[in-house]
């Protein structure tokens, strides 16, 4: 198992995300897409993975209905899950 990036600035002009960084597929609104969290539990990496429907994202949050309630994640947290 890889370990996971982490999502830090590069420097104050230019912020970066955890999925500024591998090839992004086109995203439309209302497409299902895949996300994965990943964090250590006891010196163990673990993750999970969420099936959602995209609505859009911003700089800070993707935008989802996830099992028919609409859902804001934390982009540095959660990244697309090809």
């Amino acid at each position: 198992m890889s370990t996971p990036r982490t999502g830090h600035r590069a420097g104050a002009s230019e912020p970066h995300h955890n999925d500024d960084f591998v090839a992004v597929p086109y995203l439309r609104q209302g497409q299902l897409i895949s996300l994965i969290h990943w964090s250590n539990v006891g010196g163990e990496w673990k993750y999970t993975t969420i099936l959602a429907e995209y609505l859009h994202r911003d700089e800070e949050s993707w935008y989802l209905v996830i099992n028919g309630q609409r859902a804001r994640l934390d982009r540095s947290e959660w990244a697309i899950f090809n």
